[in-house]
């Protein structure tokens, strides 16, 4: 499912039915501001008791201005979801077959939704249906919020609107994080007095995440949609540059839009979960999905990878195994068995069609390979006399994990696994290194200008990131003067109104991961 691209203009005059549409689609746009702050205002005039409700309206309001169709889709969900997990509960926790049977038919449900709606534009069907908009977030969402109930780990909400403002919150609805109700659904309904600090510090996140979209990640994306576009005209030296600044713009993407999600939902006192911690500083491909796509990756850990770990076909392997190779084989053969599991769905939760099968058994090789060939890499380190501790070897690390999710990018840009191999063959037969000095990056559709400002944006986008794992850089800023603050505030707003990509004519992307 691809949203449609987004244009606003703080000074274009537009219809009803446009603001209506821009509102719904994207978070870059004044309107967007404009509906956070008048929500904000009336969420705090409210008594604590009736805020949750304000919410609530809120959400579905945002959500509504893509169709009202596709909110009665959530709404129904919702109230699935809040049946099953009543069931559930209620049910005596001796009757484990039947509270087992009220789990898979939730599951069944709510998975039979999404991957109809994933495998829609495949097929030709005759009639026509609306695609709700980050039903992948809310599904996931969902089935993890039935588990915990069955699990024990959760109580079943028993107000039906309580459990819709869950999976509709609007600053989580498009692009996630994917929440666990136990600890998003109390700060929803417990009511928030207004605090300056911490609506500070959600306007303070709020601009990072723009600052990462709309100055660097689209104007990388105007390169590597040039490049990738008409791949035909180019050598394996400016595919590899795209290769790496596709990587580069998904971060910025990805990364901006959870800054802007938790910001504005800190401005209402309400934290989401962390989706991010730093992943290009990962040294192995293990590592960056802990830190890459969090609730993701705790997502299938939680609900897909322990549960197949601990199934019974997967123990009988094991022990068939371990009588062989013993004790280690068998625990690795669990870890690979659940390993294929859990890299095959993400493949398939990212994308419909081979390419995206393939970027899940391409990462499944690649995690796989520290598991199995962990010892070895070990005594190759030792015997070189390599020390973790050395900056260069780190670096040299980094460097390593930045390539090999790049190259996994590959695989699904193009769409097409015999563009991917094309490309891999310019790499290697057909580099044409002076395409990176003979003017062509500079008719890609940035300016030299341009091409200034995204460098040194990007330079900015790293520094930021290093001084954040030395130091709580939020609170630093914090805690000066009310002078600086204000200078500090003013000057991010200005930098984004003057460098931003953003208004009538530029036609700014929409958020990558809202196509899942």
């Amino acid at each position: 499912m691809r949203a449609e691209t987004v244009v606003s203009d703080m000074f274009h005059t537009i219809t009803f039915g446009e603001w209506w549409e821009t509102l719904s689609t994207s978070f870059i746009s004044f309107y967007f501001i404009a509906f956070v702050l008048v929500l904000a205002l009336i969420y705090y005039l409210m008594p604590k008791r009736g805020q949750w409700l304000i919410l609530l309206i809120g959400s579905a309001a945002f959500y509504s201005l893509g169709g009202l169709t596709t909110l009665l889709t959530v709404m129904e969900t919702a109230v699935i979801v809040w049946g099953v997990a009543l069931c559930i509960e209620r049910t005596d926790r001796k009757q484990k077959g039947k509270r087992k049977a009220f789990l898979i038919l939730g599951v069944l449900i709510l998975l039979g939704m999404l991957v109809f709606t994933k495998s829609y534009s495949l097929f030709k069907f005759r009639f026509r249906y609306v695609i709700p908009l980050g039903i992948s977030y809310y599904t996931f969402s969902a089935i993890a919020y039935l588990a915990d109930v069955y699990w024990n780990k959760d109580r079943a909400e028993t107000n039906v609107l309580k459990l819709a403002l869950f999976l509709l919150y609007f600053p989580k609805i498009l692009q996630g994080p994917i929440a666990r109700h136990r600890l998003l659904g109390p700060q929803l309904c417990q009511g928030h007095a207004f605090q300056y600090r911490k609506f500070c510090f959600g306007i303070q996140l709020a601009l990072w995440g723009y600052f990462k979209k709309i100055v660097v990640a689209d104007r990388l994306a105007v390169l590597t949609g040039a490049i990738f576009g008409n791949y035909e005209k180019y050598g394996g030296a400016v595919l590899f540059l795209a290769m790496i600044m596709a990587a580069m713009q998904l971060y910025c993407d990805f990364s901006g839009c959870m800054d802007i999600a938790g910001g504005v939902s800190e401005m209402f006192g309400i934290e989401l979960e962390q989706n991010f911690n730093h992943p290009f500083f990962a040294r192995s491909g293990s590592e960056f999905w802990q830190r890459w796509h969090m609730t993701l990756s705790g997502w299938f850990k939680d609900y897909l990878f322990m549960p197949v770990s601990r199934s019974g076909w997967v123990r009988t392997i094991s022990k068939a195994v371990g009588k062989r190779f013993g004790s280690t084989g068998r625990k690795n053969t669990i870890i690979l068995i659940a390993s294929f599991m859990v890299w095959l769905s993400t493949g398939v939760w990212h994308g419909t069609g081979v390419p995206y099968v393939a970027w899940g058994l391409y990462w499944y090789l690649v995690t796989s390979s520290s598991t199995l060939l962990g010892g070895v890499y070990e005594k190759g380190r030792k015997r070189f006399g390599i020390s973790e501790e050395q900056k260069g070897w780190q670096v040299f690390q980094m460097v390593r994990t930045y390539l090999i999710f790049s190259f996994g990018r590959i695989l699904t840009i193009p769409n097409d696994l015999a563009v991917t191999g094309e490309i891999l063959r310019r790499y290697v037969m057909m580099p044409r290194f002076w395409q990176l000095f003979d003017g062509s990056m500079l008719k890609l559709g940035l300016s030299g200008l341009e091409c200034v400002i995204l460098i040194f944006g990007i330079l900015i986008v790293w520094a930021v990131d290093v001084l954040q794992t030395r130091c709580a850089l939020r609170e630093k800023i914090a805690g000066w003067n009310m002078l600086y603050r204000a200078l500090f505030y003013s000057l991010a707003v200005i930098t984004l109104l003057i460098f931003g990509r953003y208004g009538l004519g530029y036609g700014n992307t929409t958020f990558t991961y809202m196509n899942f």
